[in-house]
């Protein structure tokens, strides 16, 4: 039986294998109709690569009036959006760092109520296609999918102690490239559905007046310069 049963497994994973390697050639397939459904989603910013899973960023630094009312009213708004607050820090009276996440529906209107909110030092907006990376890996995620359910029914059949061994191997390998995907596709998801905007909000510093000096006040200064200069040592 142990003579039959191994090359019958080895066949039947190779196969397998061929097989799921010719289905991942039909990712255009699977590219088809995730830019189907993108398409009917995408915001008017997206109409620039229709069809495309975009990974949508921002980057802002801004000057306020007002720092604490700045911050207080730009986390209003763009909570109102949808979005909230991943990552706020404090650097004291002067500088603050907020990163929202907002629906990518929403993005052109953060972007709007971010530029509202203070006068724009910097700024950058990316889109990162990742069709084809999520594409990779959805097709990868079912074909291992497919395998695994295979090499489990292989289980069932085996009897021999070293076939059963070498299934179990190969089936949690799969287990764990799945778990892997699976990870990597939740984070694609979860890219794709909500942006990231990233805001430096700098407190205003109001600009000192010109010391204006009376008549004895710069008979001073005058003194003060000449003395200084008296004293110089030069080598």
């Amino acid at each position: 039986m142990k003579q039959y049963l191994n090359p019958w497994i080895y066949m039947t994973v190779l196969l397998l294998l061929g097989t799921l390697v010719g289905c991942s050639s039909k990712g255009g397939d699977v590219a088809g109709a995730a830019a189907a459904a993108e398409a009917a989603t995408s915001a008017p910013l997206q109409g620039k690569a229709t069809g495309r899973l975009l990974v949508w960023t921002a980057s802002f630094s801004l000057e306020v009036a007002d720092l604490p009312k700045a911050k207080a009213q730009l986390s209003e708004r763009l909570l109102a959006l949808g979005g909230y607050v991943e990552e706020s820090s404090d650097y004291g009276e002067y500088r603050q760092q907020l990163v929202f996440r907002v629906p990518k529906d929403a993005f052109e209107a953060a972007l709007g109520n971010i530029e509202q909110s203070g006068k724009v030092l910097s700024r950058h907006v990316k889109g990162e296609d990742v069709t084809e990376q999520y594409v990779d890996v959805e097709t990868r995620l079912a074909n291992n999918r497919a395998l695994r359910d295979r090499l489990k029914g292989l289980l069932g059949q085996a009897r021999d102690v070293k076939d059963i061994l070498q299934i179990e191997s190969e089936l949690n390998r799969i287990q764990s490239e799945i778990d892997s995907m699976d990870a990597r596709m939740r984070i694609l998801k979860d890219q794709i559905q909500l942006a990231t905007l990233s805001v430096e909000l700098r407190q205003q510093v109001t600009a000192k007046p010109a010391t204006i000096y009376g008549p004895l006040g710069y008979l001073y200064k005058g003194a003060e310069w000449f003395i200084t200069k008296l004293f110089i040592i030069r080598e």
